[in-house]
């Protein structure tokens, strides 16, 4: 069969509201367009393992782009296409930005290292404790606590968190070391945190799928949809835009279509009308 192209499609906020499961008219809806000449991309701001735990229900062939576009993989068989980490020597220019600000941030070790995350445990206040110990409860994440991040390796994403006013102070000191890609979201489980997602400035979520469609074929339409900041990259790669109708104005703005709300399974009809309409 011909494909007729690509859907890329975020997950939390987008898919489903649930941390560990998408709804089944949402995938029965994917799969049967998968079926009917469509790939299908799944982008994620998750670790692949967190991801995977609310994606049992996709048993069809999918490209999952895990922790902002830091890595591609062929599903179901775990196959890399490729990789875009940060360089351990880039450790310091956040501990610079972080500097008198109090709290610390987290390194995720990456898929072959089986997603585990390291933290400085001391470094960081009470509150902050209270938030991470959630953290890890809800996202079921192994983490390993050290004094240091001397021995880190290349790595994928670094992870800050807090409110707002602080995070978008230690957004502008990593950005203008022009060595990270930096995102800003909501967290969806936290109401009043924010986070900030850390790739390596060649990865992003659009910029990783310009990459698998240079990789595997474009076809003849790309479709992306999303619901948050980290998403406009993505947006910003397709040929017809979807936003959630919960979005920033960001999004909204460049988008082709508002989809109905997530807990309705909007995704569905936006799709749907993406795919009829003539770009």
């Amino acid at each position: 069969m011909v494909s007729k192209g690509w859907i890329a499609l975020d997950i939390d906020g987008t898919l489903t509201l649930d941390k560990y499961s998408v709804p089944t008219q949402v995938s029965d809806y994917l799969r049967k367009i998968h079926f009917g000449g469509w790939n299908i991309a799944l982008v994620t701001g998750r670790p692949f393992a967190f991801a995977q735990m609310a994606l049992s229900g996709f048993d069809f062939p999918y490209t999952f782009l895990a922790q902002n576009g830091s890595i591609a993989l062929d599903m179901p068989s775990k196959s890399i296409l490729f990789k875009r980490y940060i360089s351990p020597d880039a450790i310091s220019l956040v501990e610079k930005a972080y500097e008198g600000m109090g709290s610390d941030f987290l390194i995720y070790a990456g898929y072959e290292r089986g997603d585990y995350c390291y933290w400085r445990p001391s470094r960081f206040s009470p509150e902050d404790l209270r938030y991470l110990e959630d953290l890890q409860k809800r996202q079921k994440e192994k983490w390993r606590a050290v004094e240091s991040f001397d021995e880190v390796a290349d790595f994928p994403l670094i992870k800050c968190f807090g409110f707002e006013k602080g995070l978008d102070k230690i957004s502008r000191g990593l950005q203008l070391s022009q060595r990270f890609h930096v995102t800003k979201i909501r967290d969806p489980f936290e109401k009043g945190y924010f986070m900030l997602l850390v790739t390596d400035l060649s990865a992003s979520k659009g910029g990783s799928l310009l990459e698998v469609l240079r990789l595997k074929g474009r076809g003849a339409k790309v479709i992306a949809a999303g619901d948050d900041e980290n998403d406009l990259s993505l947006l910003k790669a397709a040929d017809v835009k979807i936003a959630m109708d919960h979005a920033p104005k960001s999004l909204k703005e460049i988008a082709d279509f508002i989809a109905p709300p997530t807990k309705d399974c909007g995704i569905i009809h936006a799709l749907q009308l993406a795919i009829d309409h003539d770009h």
